[in-house]
């Protein structure tokens, strides 16, 4: 964890400094103001803990579903 002082721009922007912009590697962020500090989470998209599930030959949008649909069993038993 690191340290940087920041500055709002005229216009109200923040910019993050881009070593911190290639380790998050997020162009999206949720916004929370908490106790009078400002947080910002990462957006992930649902479809990025999917990436290099499947490997190989290119599939159908019936068979991704599937393979989707039976990884997600797995995280839901293993949440249970």
């Amino acid at each position: 964890m690191s340290i940087e002082v920041v500055r709002l721009d005229e216009n109200g922007r923040l910019y993050l400094p881009a070593s911190l912009r290639k380790r998050l590697k997020a162009r999206e962020f949720y916004i929370e103001e908490r106790n009078g500090e400002i947080i910002l989470i990462p957006v992930r998209k649902k479809i990025e803990k999917y990436w290099g599930i499947v490997k190989g030959e290119k599939l159908s949008p019936e068979e991704i579903d599937r393979v989707v649909d039976k990884e997600t069993e797995k995280l839901l038993r293993d949440e249970l």
